[in-house]
């Protein structure tokens, strides 16, 4: 006996020549002559070298060729790894032994057998494993195989791996004794793919329900697997006021490579409705990362005298790329029929929302000189039904400095010079194709009623899922015709000249520039005004392209100035000012003047008044735009003088404590205060635009934005104008109507409260694509790390035209989670609308992680009122793991089940 040594051995399994037994008697085995190594191609058995080693004693019987291990003992042969406190090898035999041994204290076993090969790993009571044949008998095994668990008392173990268990229990629970599982007399493991069992039934807590089946097939997948085919059961009940019995997202997965799932699914309706989709994830490490849904569903409405159909379609596709090389490629695309999330949608985010927006994008540079992008787009608004589509291109050269020479080492005045090229177009196309009442100043030929003329039009709100506002045509085969003849192309040009900067004085610098732009259009417009009916006809002018440019000159100034108040008492120190005003130059010639033909002078009504030079005048003037009915120009020359003020104020506290390693602190009172304007030199009338204004603070955690501008010229009641009122040239301020006008104003506050911040998410079982998915929306998945938050924002804004009565928005929203215990989270959201005096949305969900399984209720007691809809909610009680995602108790009485579908 050797104490507390470690032998690594290079034994042989068929060294036994047929005079072994007659030479047996007189071999002699000392520590002085043994090997440390053996040859393996002395046997034929062994395929590579055995390691085998023990902390506590190491016994060689050579007679009997048994090596026994006592203490932390292990054994290495390739890819097989046993660990145990007490192994035996018996070379005889080409076997191995292992179990653990009792604790003389407690009285239990310690030391049990710890068995590995490859990623496989069993946990047993005893084990038994022959080198030749690669089978094994191991006792009390507990195993993990994909996300399940798997114990049973008798196993055996085939050389194919395939795992042979009797009186068996299979869950996704992870505890040694499991909340649940499924309790089978015969199971069998195969290999990497399936576990099949034969009869079982479920047990709850020790408790055996009345749930069980003749066989079980259950598939899994190992990590780094491509993932495993299979059939989707579907969810099932009843909707009571709208489609029937029914059964949704059922169908087919296919595993189709390690980078690319896709999800097949359908719905069906006893009264007639049914659907089909397809979803798809996809992501290849360090190359690209997206997903693929397209859902298509045909509903009825289940009336048996008299059935009505709808045809809902949505498409998504999000691709998100690495970066690499040149050139980039992106898409975000969503588009979806005007009904679609009214009636199909399961998600509340896309039931609340009315906008939809699609782009995709692909761009690529050459060299550090070139740069070239083209892009999709559809935008859809499925209240107003408004819908607008177009691509666009981008061909640019960036600044160069064609004066600088090559080898220079610094920059001469002429060397500042620099030159560039942005020439870009597209072709846009909208189903908006007329509305003589909000899209345009004045009424458009022919006009449908008189008594609508010049009022501030209310907000659309559809009383039908066909409904569309006047102007709007549905978009379909029928209408493609007429969209693509109202479609406009455009290029625009612009060559910008950066001149020299000009230091005026030591803190104040001045930037000149010149631009030249232009455009060039497809179509023009030509107006004519029709007195009889006081109304302008707009006619479309084809032919060849119209082009417009224009040059305009600039220059900047800028500056930053300081300003610091102390104070030699309290814990304030000083408070520090901040102001940066600008200055700025800009000149472009009339190019709304007639004589240019971009703009045209159009007499737009039958109005009666004095004008500026004291004669009397019958009607009002518009320069109109000749390519575009809906801009209008209501000066000549522009030499604009642009200034605007940024102001921060910044206060420095003396710190509490004596002992802080930083004596002072800054606190920001003021993170920017913001004027902005601009004043035309030039003009006849109208030089003032409107004076804007912006405030952004953080007080005491509050985020408080402000926002708002102000119109400097006079109102005046005309009946041709109703409401709004007739804007004149004339300063409030000259008529003792004080400075001037709100005509808008927004104001927000809010602030988040919680115990910590939620922190990105890790996890080593968890693929990188799942992980990013995590972390992208940690708002939709339960953060325990947390134990509450809230957060509240109060909004307001006002519009005001003219004399018209101000129009006022006024809401308050929350939101907020509490986690009443370890494992119980209770989350509220909802708000209020001050203006209609009502709760918004609505929502309260409760959570409770039940270890391996999880339970969740959620109830909105409010959902829209437009559409009628007042209460819905679901519970779930269903199993962590996705294996056994069926496994579930559901309850729902959700918005969609009732709706008019």
């Amino acid at each position: 006996m050797v104490k507390k040594s470690t032998y690594y051995l290079f034994i042989t399994l068929l060294v036994l020549f047929a005079s072994l037994s007659e030479a047996k008697a007189q071999r002699v085995i000392s520590t002085d002559t043994l090997q440390k190594s053996i040859p393996k191609d002395t046997a034929a058995d062994l395929q590579t070298t055995v390691f085998y080693s023990a902390v506590d004693s190491t016994i060689l019987d050579a007679d009997k060729q048994v090596v026994n291990l006592y203490g932390g003992a292990k054994v290495k042969y390739g890819e097989i790894s046993l660990e145990a406190n007490y192994i035996r090898l018996d070379w005889a035999k080409n076997e191995v032994y292992a179990i653990g041994t009792q604790d003389t204290l407690t009285k239990k076993m310690i030391g049990l057998p710890v068995f590995l090969q490859g990623s496989d790993k069993y946990d047993s009571d005893e084990i038994r494993y022959n080198f030749k044949t690669k089978r094994a008998i191991i006792k009390g095994i507990v195993t993990q195989q994909g996300e399940g668990f798997v114990q049973g008392k008798n196993v055996k173990k085939d050389e194919e791996e395939n795992l042979y268990i009797r009186n068996a229990i299979y869950t996704t629970c992870n505890l040694t004794h499991p909340h649940f599982h499924i309790k089978a007399s015969k199971i069998k493991v195969v290999g990497k793919k399936e576990i099949i069992s034969g009869p079982f039934h479920f047990e709850l807590n020790d408790i055996p329900l009345p749930i069980g089946l003749p066989f079980g097939f259950f598939p899994y997948s190992q990590p780094k697997e491509a993932g495993k085919s299979g059939i989707i059961m579907p969810t099932y009940g009843e909707e009571p006021n709208g489609r029937g019995f029914y059964l949704r997202e059922g169908g087919y997965y296919w595993a189709a490579s390690e980078n690319i799932g896709i999800r097949f699914t359908g719905q069906i309706y006893s009264k007639g409705g049914w659907g089909l989709g397809a979803n798809s994830q996809y992501n290849k490490r360090y190359r690209y990362a997206g997903s693929f849904n397209l859902a298509f569903n045909r509903n009825s409405n289940g009336d048996e005298f008299a059935p009505t159909k709808r045809t809902d379609f949505a498409l998504q596709w999000s691709h998100t790329p690495r970066s690499s090389g040149n050139s980039s490629f992106s898409a975000s695309v969503n588009i979806a029929s005007n009904s679609y999330n009214q009636y199909n949608t399961f998600n509340t985010q896309q039931y609340l929302s009315n906008t939809i927006g699609s782009s995709v994008q692909y761009s690529r540079n050459f060299g550090q000189t070139v740069r070239t992008s083209i892009n999709l787009r559809i935008n859809q608004n499925t209240s107003t039904r408004v819908f607008d589509a177009g691509t666009d291109f981008n061909f640019g050269l960036n600044q160069i400095q064609p004066f600088k020479k090559k080898n220079s080492l610094g920059d001469r005045f002429i060397d500042q010079f620099r030159i560039g090229l942005d020439f870009s177009g597209g072709i846009s196309m909208t189903n908006q194709v007329g509305d003589p009442y909000t899209r345009y100043e004045f009424d458009v030929y022919p006009r449908s009623s008189n008594s609508l003329r010049g009022t501030i039009q209310k907000p659309f709100i559809p009383t039908g899922a066909d409904d569309v506002p006047a102007g709007v045509i549905p978009v379909d085969a029928s209408t493609l015709p007429i969209l693509w003849e109202k479609a406009q192309t455009k290029f625009n040009y612009s060559i910008p000249l950066a001149l020299p900067n000009l230091k005026l004085t030591k803190h104040i610098n001045l930037t000149p520039g010149v631009s030249w732009s232009g455009n060039m259009y497809t179509r023009s417009y030509k107006y004519t005004y029709v007195a009889a009916d006081s109304t302008v006809r707009i006619d479309t002018v084809g032919g060849l392209p119209k082009f417009n440019s224009q040059i305009a000159f600039s220059a900047s100034m800028n500056t930053r100035l300081f300003g610091t108040l102390r104070f030699k008492k309290g814990r304030l120190e000083a408070i520090r000012h901040t102001l940066v005003p600008s200055v700025s130059l800009s000149y472009t010639p009339d190019y709304s003047d007639p004589s240019f033909g971009y703009y045209q002078d159009v007499r737009i009504n039958n109005r009666k008044f004095i004008n500026t030079e004291g004669k009397e005048q019958i009607g009002d003037i518009r320069r109109i735009s000749t390519f575009d009915p809906r801009t209008m120009s209501y000066g000549g020359a522009s030499g604009a003088v642009s200034f605007g003020f940024q102001n921060t104020l910044e206060a420095k506290l003396k710190t509490k404590s004596d002992t802080a390693s930083v004596l002072t602190e800054k606190v920001r009172i003021l993170d920017n205060f913001g004027i902005n304007g601009s004043y035309n030199l030039l003009a006849k009338e109208y030089a003032l635009s409107n004076i804007g204004f912006n405030l952004a603070s953080r007080v005491k955690d509050f985020d408080i934005n402000m926002g708002g501008s102000f119109d400097p010229y006079l109102y005046v009641a005309d009946p041709l104008f109703f409401d709004i009122g007739r804007r004149t040239p004339d300063y409030m301020f000259s008529q003792g109507a004080g400075l001037a006008r709100l005509q808008g104003f927004n104001f927000s506050i809010g602030r988040r409260f919680s115990a910590g911040k939620p922190k990105p998410k890790e996890n080593k079982n968890a693929s990188e694509a799942q992980m990013n998915q995590i972390n992208r929306n940690l708002d939709d998945y339960v953060d325990w790390n947390v134990p509450w938050n809230f957060s509240f924002s109060y909004q307001y804004s006002m519009n005001k035209t003219g004399l018209a009565s101000p129009q006022n928005i006024s809401g308050l929203s929350f939101q907020g989670d509490l986690s009443l215990s370890e494992k119980w989270k209770v989350s509220v959201t909802s708000g209020f609308d001050f203006k209609y005096k009502g709760l918004t949305y609505t929502n309260m969900s409760v959570h409770r992680d039940l270890h391996c399984w999880e339970m969740n209720f959620n109830w909105t007691p409010i959902a829209s009122p437009f559409y009628g809809r007042a209460s819905n909610y679901s519970f779930d009680l269903r199993v962590k793991s996705t294996l056994l995602q069926d496994l579930k108790l559901s309850r729902r009485r959700s918005f969609y089940d009732k709706g008019g579908f």
